[in-house]
């Protein structure tokens, strides 16, 4: 799930990327592989077809070192934040278990306190609370996110996933695109948000006069 909404999202390395809701890691784990094209499940010690009898060991070796040569360094910022030091703590153990601390940072910020401290386009991609496990006021917390990308995060692609449509009205920008997902048995929406230096208007102009 949290590796298809990254490529749904379109990032691929060439921009910062930040989770700011970042819980115990997943979607930075997917974005800092798919950034730095590095293979699916590289770190597992066995698979399956091992056990195969016509399992060729050489081939498999052969393949892999194929794999990994195609390794790239992105040279762009992966960030997370999480309000909660449990889950901060959570991360950085599942980041340092998948081999991926060179290429991930993740800091105790609540995302409603801060804003844009790098350079440049950056993908904003979170998984925020949907009302199902967390006792959180929704239309207020929604209407905070739309408040805090709107002022803080200009130049920049924001998408989330939520199950509660309802609260998604709350955010108070305009989606440029939804897509229907699931998350396990919830109907959900994958939408994205593009924030602006200033206003739409305003940017479209000086684009017109290049």
């Amino acid at each position: 799930m949290a590796a298809g909404m990254v490529l749904l999202s379109g990032y691929t390395g060439d921009e910062n990327f930040i989770d700011p809701m970042c819980g115990s890691g997943t979607i930075l784990i997917e974005a800092a592989m798919i950034a730095n094209n590095i293979p699916a499940n590289i770190n597992r010690k066995h698979f399956a077809f091992e056990n195969w009898k016509d399992y060729d060991e050489d081939l498999y070796f052969i393949i892999q070192d194929a794999l990994l040569k195609k390794i790239r360094s992105s040279h762009f910022k992966i960030m997370g934040f999480d309000k909660a030091p449990s889950a901060i703590v959570k991360a950085k153990q599942n980041i340092v278990s998948a081999n991926l601390e060179e290429f991930i940072g993740v800091h105790h910020v609540n995302f409603f306190n801060s804003k844009k401290e790098v350079f440049g386009k950056t993908t904003i991609l979170f998984n925020p609370p949907y009302g199902e496990r967390l006792n959180v006021e929704l239309a207020e917390f929604y209407k905070k996110i739309g408040d805090t990308l709107k002022l803080n995060y200009p130049d920049s692609t924001a998408w989330l996933i939520t199950s509660n449509i309802d609260a998604l009205k709350h955010v108070g920008l305009k989606t440029s695109r939804r897509i229907p997902l699931k998350n396990g048995d919830l109907d959900c929406k994958f939408v994205r948000y593009d924030l602006y230096e200033g206003s739409k208007k305003a940017s479209k102009n000086n684009l017109d006069a290049i």
